[in-house]
């Protein structure tokens, strides 16, 4: 199926402003975690230039960069390790894009105040138009992707929930299904096991959308899904939180797979509602004591 994101009529709303512009049907969405479309002002903003995201690159630091090459295959079994590049100056690396076959992922951009307030004001303003309480969206995140022409960004889930706001260039954003529940959790297994989520099968495609600058889409937790640029540069977006919904189930799968090294075979997120509430118990505790001894993540929580 194709579709196309349009970016100046979802529901008879226009992208006057900078956040994912939804209304309150949106709500069914993302409880039945559904991509969806919609239109955004954010392109053109100059705190996403390709000439501040290259200074925030060097603000940020090497660390906080993830980089690869350009073309790449959809699928891999080594979860993208033979793509990756080195960062050696990388405000001059994103300033090249557009002849350096390269990839980049600005991670944690909130952890600069500026960008940290961009975040809280895309998903506070998508909230309001949803009539979603903004207190429930914990752990914000967000990142820049940055790219040159003919990138491809491999098939793969977050479990996050996510939203793709795209800057400039255009792109097509694949969106697949697992084909069993077998499948998902075999999948699942691996993401807690060092994949980040890269799948290393290519699933049935079920939409496809065209994004271009103004254009965006909620890319649900556990959806897999696929990215091809076009012919010119590309610069996005995403920023990304847990609710209750999706915290709860990641802590589930994180809880199990220290059981599964320990040579047990625990329930399925789902399958036991009690023992999965008292494992999200243990885990809600646990990262607590973790962070009074560590300290706060280096990712946004709120």
């Amino acid at each position: 199926m194709r579709d196309s994101a349009r970016a100046t009529d979802v529901g008879g709303l226009m992208n006057s402003t900078p956040w994912p512009v939804v209304d309150h049907s949106f709500l069914a969405a993302l409880q039945q975690r559904r991509p969806t479309p919609f239109p955004h002002g954010l392109s053109g903003d100059p705190r996403l230039s390709l000439e501040s995201i290259a200074r925030l690159g060097d603000e940020l630091g090497a660390g906080s960069i993830s980089a690869e090459q350009a073309q790449k295959p959809l699928v891999s079994a080594d979860a993208g390790a033979g793509t990756t590049l080195e960062v050696v100056a990388v405000s001059d690396q994103i300033r090249a894009l557009a002849a350096n076959d390269s990839w980049f992922t600005l991670l944690n951009i909130e952890q600069s105040e500026t960008y940290r307030d961009l975040v809280d004001q895309v998903l506070e303003g998508m909230a309001a138009g949803a009539g979603l309480d903004p207190r429930t969206m914990k752990r914000r995140m967000g990142f820049v992707f940055a790219s040159s022409p003919g990138s491809v960004t491999a098939a793969h889930f977050d479990i996050e929930h996510s939203f793709l706001l795209q800057l400039e260039g255009h792109r097509r954003l694949g969106f697949g299904r697992f084909s069993s529940t077998e499948d998902r959790e075999r999948e699942v297994h691996r993401y807690w096991n060092g994949s980040f989520g890269r799948l290393d099968t290519l699933p049935e495609q079920t939409l496809e959308l065209e994004l271009g600058p103004g254009q965006g889409a909620y890319i649900p937790p556990y959806t897999p899904h696929w990215i091809a640029n076009g012919d010119a540069t590309s610069l996005s977006l995403t920023v990304t939180f847990f609710n209750r919904d999706n915290a709860d189930e990641s802590m589930v799968q994180a809880f199990n797979e220290r059981l599964r090294r320990r040579g047990l075979s625990p329930r399925t997120y789902g399958e036991a509602p009690v023992r999965d509430r008292a494992k999200v118990t243990f885990m809600r505790a646990y990262g607590a004591a973790k962070r009074r001894v560590k300290g706060p993540e280096t990712s946004a929580s709120h």
